[in-house]
């Protein structure tokens, strides 16, 4: 008796664990958000006879119950343990830790998301480059990825460098490879390290022509904690929290920041008022449009520098160099309205793109 109950113990468990998940799924709060993946969670679905009779609902359905089960979190890590600790596998799910470092594999150059880059860079050309006293220039970051050491399938960056050469024909371009090693960026990150950047903005900003003396100044690095980066959870890795620096004193201690579609003062950092789902945005304020940024201290000179996420933390070094500087990101403000806050004339213009972000340019107004 005891042997035949002792036989049906896995088959109960699991249907005690069905019916308790199933239980809890239906009858618990649901959240709108994972902290951990960065992405809004699925809606219940909204029951109809077409979507019902189409598959539409049973999808959804599914989509909702995978988003919201008990201890989903718990079961992912799980998985990545099973994978990768006992099957031995190097990669899960696009993701690998390489020397403490979580990297998301980028194996493929998207050319058609260039293509999509380029329209929008030759959009901002026409309007306001085109037969002006300029100086432009083009340069890329690039992925963690990139940077790996082994046999690991990453981007083609020869054709990247090309494809975006050619997506910015009226630019000089500077590039970045070899200036960067892994450990210039954060552990569960994509970005890089603001401490670690002055060399790469004194390399930029020599290629520009530019005075560096005031980043060869003695700077403070303050420290927020704890940070864990996107990578953390949308690898299931369940990583360690790190710390996120950033620069003070010097000349950053003097400079005046400005969100121009507000027409309000902002700070440099915001460590206190930053999304605390992403503290990389305490740099510059995260998602803005259009920032402008007076440095009394820095030569005479204005820099417009278009980019992503990644310009969050390096435009305030490359303030060093100019009185201003204006930092656009065309994921958030149209090119159309840019010439009502910029003069587009006597300046230099840097176009400061990711890999990631070019692989993935849909969001570009």
């Amino acid at each position: 008796m005891i042997k035949k109950i002792t036989g049906h113990l896995p088959a109960l468990a699991f249907l005690s664990a069905v019916i308790v998940g199933g239980t809890t799924l239906f009858a618990l709060p649901k959240n709108t958000w994972s902290y951990t993946e960065r992405r809004p969670l699925a809606s219940a679905p909204e029951f109809s006879p077409k979507n019902f009779l189409n598959g539409r609902w049973f999808s959804e359905l599914d989509t909702w119950m995978a988003d919201h089960f008990q201890a989903r979190e718990t079961f992912r890590h799980m998985r990545v343990v099973f994978q990768t600790g006992i099957l031995n596998e190097s990669e899960y799910n696009g993701f690998i830790e390489y020397e403490g470092s979580i990297v998301k594999l980028q194996k493929e150059v998207n050319e058609a998301s260039i293509s999509y880059a380029a329209d929008r860079f030759e959009a901002v050309w026409q309007k306001y480059l085109q037969n002006k006293n300029v100086n432009i220039y083009q340069t890329i970051v690039p992925d963690k990825s990139s940077l790996l050491e082994g046999n690991f399938p990453t981007l083609d960056t020869g054709l990247m460098d090309r494809l975006y050469g050619e997506a910015l024909p009226f630019a000089n371009p500077l590039s970045l490879r070899g200036l960067l090693t892994l450990e210039d960026y954060y552990l569960t990150d994509t970005h890089w390290r603001q401490e670690a950047l002055i060399p790469v903005a004194q390399h930029i900003l020599k290629e520009m022509g530019r005075d560096t003396s005031l980043l060869n100044g003695n700077f403070k690095e303050n420290s927020l904690y704890p940070f864990l980066g996107v990578y953390a959870g949308q690898s299931a890795m369940a990583p360690a929290p790190e710390t996120i620096f950033y620069l003070t004193g010097g000349y950053f201690d003097g400079l005046s920041v400005i969100d121009l579609e507000t027409h309000a003062p902002m700070l440099l950092y915001d460590p206190q008022g930053c999304d605390e789902r992403d503290l990389y945005t305490m740099f510059l304020g995260g998602g803005k449009g259009l920032i402008r940024i007076d440095n009394p201290s820095a030569p005479e000179g204005e820099l417009i520098l278009f980019r992503d996420s990644f310009g969050s933390s390096m435009a305030p070094l490359l303030t060093s160099a100019y009185s201003r500087v204006y930092v656009v990101d065309l994921r958030y403000v149209h090119p159309d309205v840019l010439g009502r806050f910029i003069r587009f004339d006597g300046s230099d213009v840097l176009f400061m793109f990711s890999e990631t972000l070019l692989n993935n340019s849909q969001g570009l107004r």
